[in-house]
């Protein structure tokens, strides 16, 4: 079962050291309460990664998102120790960054606490679980994804086709809903494993022309 406790974790720049019976009615086999907690668990993380309506903050909505998104990856190495965190690497700077960083840093990701790092070049990524590719970086998206691409890095950005172009998940606004894509053919040759519920909800994109 997922684990929605909260922890604090700092954020560093690089560089800088959620009964009454009656007898004569007949009793009805009740539903057991274990059961029905797994059903609202489910249901409630579902509602976190699914289309989204904006509100008045479109950057903290999709900074949700990606945090119910990480709850449904299996990377192929983690530390058996929770307390081990996993690392989440921002390279440049924009809002979505600001709020994916001050809301991860005081989360879990299925008890894992998450340690967020900001770097400046692409080869700093390595050693990460998730990157996030900020607007400010996105000229270098090419060389950013190369850098990463035989390593299981969950890659996200905001960044318009971002999952069409090699990239893992990216976020869009359709109308009055935000949504996210996702390239699974990139996650699997990465050794990512993505939760077939997750790929019901997401918008699915394939690999760009010329990839083997």
């Amino acid at each position: 079962m997922i684990d929605f406790w909260d922890s604090s974790r700092r954020t560093r720049r690089e560089g800088r050291p959620l009964r009454n019976t009656d007898s004569a009615t007949p009793r009805r086999r009740s539903t057991p309460a274990w059961l029905v907690a797994c059903v609202l668990c489910a249901t409630s993380a579902c509602a976190g990664f699914a289309a989204q309506p904006p509100g008045p903050d479109v950057n903290q909505t999709k900074a949700n998102m990606l945090w119910n998104i990480a709850k449904f990856v299996e990377w192929p190495v983690l530390p058996e120790d929770r307390n081990q965190p996993l690392v989440f690497t921002i390279l440049g700077e924009d809002d979505l960054a600001a709020s994916l960083a001050g809301l991860l840093s005081s989360r879990t990701v299925n008890g894992r606490p998450v340690f967020v790092r900001f770097a400046r070049r692409p080869q700093d990524a390595k050693g990460s679980q998730i990157l996030y590719l900020a607007a400010s970086e996105s000229g270098q998206m090419v060389n950013v994804l190369a850098a990463v691409d035989t390593s299981a890095v969950l890659t996200v950005s905001d960044a318009p086709g971002f999952a069409a172009h090699g990239g893992m998940v990216g976020f869009e606004t359709e109308g009055t809903r935000v949504r996210f894509e996702v390239n699974r053919n990139q996650a699997e040759r990465s050794g990512l494993k993505l939760s077939a519920k997750l790929l019901s909800l997401a918008k699915l994109v394939p690999d760009p022309a010329g990839t083997p």
